[in-house]
């Protein structure tokens, strides 16, 4: 749905004020007190349908008590009947879930000839409004509960007085429209939203059965298969005599198949391989509650997000990206946590960088990693420039048997020299969190021809550190060019460098995003994060599930 359509939209809930009740009106017999008698209770339960009467509380107190719905009179019912369409439409657009919304009952209540029918429309269409808001605005997910490091947030608003106050003041389009991310990235999610809904309205789209790789001039039914798949979502026009298929390898397929692997951050062949046969048997729901996720994740993004110079890294896409003036200057590959060491959310400022840095090893990994080498090789630290702090007379642990330590035994506080072998490679930036996590370079550069980078402890890995550093040095009164960093490390020589304007630093998931050209681009979930949100959602409030475990990782640490 574009922002035109949007618009269009709000124009339908205009219906709001017609619906809303003239200043003067009186639609109780006995006048506020029976509405302020009916709040007294914590919650009401309207047949099936709990609602919290906390922030109705508020929202009548405003009002003085007096209701805010008339119901009556001509043209009522078919007014009310399209604001309750105007309401699934937002929810449909904003990908909220129904059933937190009682649309049924408050259709079947408008037809209801009861007494108190009309009471319980009240408090339900406030309550709708009220749950609205609060979701459009981000606040009913407490996504730091469910993530590593989530620390953003949007600015707070007292929903029950604003939303009184836009009641108030015939503005509730305005209201409504006000609470939702400005970024065209979540109206772009919006739009996806709309057409893989569409198309899995056609059904699920087709399997291809397992099987070895298929390339160029191949044959068979698997063939067929996959250009059915193509097909279905967009990649390939549309099959109008199945029975007239291919079952070559053509060009044309081979063509359809490099955009897929591209917008779905496959390595970029040709060829149907093992990674693009599990991205193309992905069932369509599970791109939906992707796009969901993220939608969920950028409502709660903060306001100001993004500022015109930032640099920011995504976890799924193993990408970083800069930003100038507000203008893309640099596009990268980076190397992310692994599944069991996850890099979290920051949102915090590079504030210094340090040129040939030495390593202070975490005991974690020096634990986990260090040790089963040591075992193997009792030279290991010696070899790759490793000391142990304060073991002067045996600095490297030659004296030590190290093939029948246990994990636990392990408490040496290991320093690494800087140099060509240093894992942190000769750039570190140091930013402010709460993971001992930063971006670094490193002597393993082989890694970046890998096209899946979830392969650090936690930290950020750069593939061209230099060329960041004399981005975030730019404003320093000294700056420094790529010659000079370089001529810098050469010396071998440690320098402490502070960024006189600190670079702000977003790391964030963005599994779904929709690039320039307007193409929707799926990763892969790599830590589960967009299914756990999904399932997370869709819980009951209140519900204890013992099998829902957030996917936490141990703090990453510095690698």
């Amino acid at each position: 749905m574009s922002a035109n359509m949007f618009r269009k939209l709000s124009l339908v809930l205009g219906f709001w004020a017609a619906l809303a009740v003239p200043a003067h009106a009186a639609w109780f017999s006995s006048g506020s007190s029976e509405l302020q008698q009916i709040l007294t209770a914590p919650e009401i339960t309207i047949e099936d349908y709990e609602v919290s009467t906390e922030e109705l509380n508020i929202f009548y107190t405003a009002r003085g008590y007096k209701p805010a719905w008339d119901f009556e009179g001509q043209d009522k019912e078919a007014t009310f009947n399209a604001f309750l369409d105007s309401i699934e439409k937002l929810i449909e657009y904003h990908g909220l879930q129904r059933e937190d919304y009682a649309v049924g009952l408050m259709r079947k209540l408008e037809a209801s000839s009861e007494p108190d029918s009309k009471t319980k429309l009240e408090l339900l269409v406030t309550d709708t409004l009220l749950r609205l808001a609060h979701d459009l605005h981000g606040d009913t997910m407490d996504l730091a509960e469910l993530y590593v490091g989530w620390n953003f947030n949007r600015n707070e608003i007292d929903i029950p007085n604003t939303l009184a106050g836009a009641v108030a003041n015939n503005s509730l389009n305005d209201y409504i429209e006000s609470l939702t991310p400005k970024n065209p990235a979540y109206t772009k999610l919006a739009q996806a939203l709309l057409a893989y809904r569409t198309l899995a309205a056609k059904g699920e789209w087709p399997k291809i059965d397992k099987g070895g790789s298929l390339k160029l001039k191949d044959h068979g039914p698997r063939v067929v298969q996959l250009r059915e798949r193509l097909a279905a979502e967009g990649y390939l026009p549309p099959i109008l005599i199945p029975e007239a298929l291919s079952d070559v390898f053509d060009g044309d397929l081979e063509r359809a198949l490099l955009a897929y692997q591209t917008r779905n951050g496959i390595e970029v062949d040709g060829a149907m391989g093992s990674k693009a046969l599990e991205a193309l048997n992905t069932p369509i729901k599970t791109r939906i509650d992707q796009i969901l996720a993220n939608m969920e994740r950028w409502r709660h993004m903060p306001d100001d997000f993004p500022p015109d110079r930032y640099t920011l890294v995504n976890i799924p896409n193993a990408t970083i990206d800069i930003t100038e003036d507000g203008k893309p200057i640099y596009h990268g590959i980076v190397i992310v946590g692994r599944v069991d060491r996850k890099t979290p959310f920051i949102q915090s400022q590079v504030r210094s960088m340090i040129i040939n840095p030495a390593w202070h090893v975490p005991t974690k990994i020096a634990r986990k990693d260090i040790l089963p080498k040591l075992r193997k090789d009792p030279h290991y630290l010696e070899k790759m420039g490793f000391v142990i702090r304060g073991s002067e007379d045996d600095p490297h642990g030659d004296t030590i048997d190290w093939s029948t330590m246990k994990e636990r035994e392990f408490n040496f506080r290991l320093r690494q020299s800087p140099g060509d072998m240093n894992s942190l490679g000769r750039l570190k930036f140091d930013f402010d969190n709460d993971f001992a996590v930063y971006m670094h370079g490193t002597p393993h550069q082989e890694l970046f021809k890998k096209n899946e980078r979830s392969l650090s402890s936690g930290c950020v890995r750069l593939h061209d550190p230099t060329q960041v550093a004399e981005i975030i040095l730019s404003h320093n009164k000294n700056a420094m060019n790529a010659e000079q960093i370089e001529e810098a490390i050469q010396s071998n020589e440690t320098h402490w460098i502070g960024i006189t304007k600190p670079m702000p630093l977003y790391v964030v998931y963005w599994s779904v995003f929709v690039d320039d050209a307007d193409a929707v681009n799926f990763r892969k979930d790599i830590y589960d994060y967009d299914g756990f949100l999904m399932q997370a959602m869709r819980s009951e409030p209140g519900v204890d599930d013992a099998n829902k475990t957030p996917p936490y990782a141990p703090a990453p640490s510095q690698q």
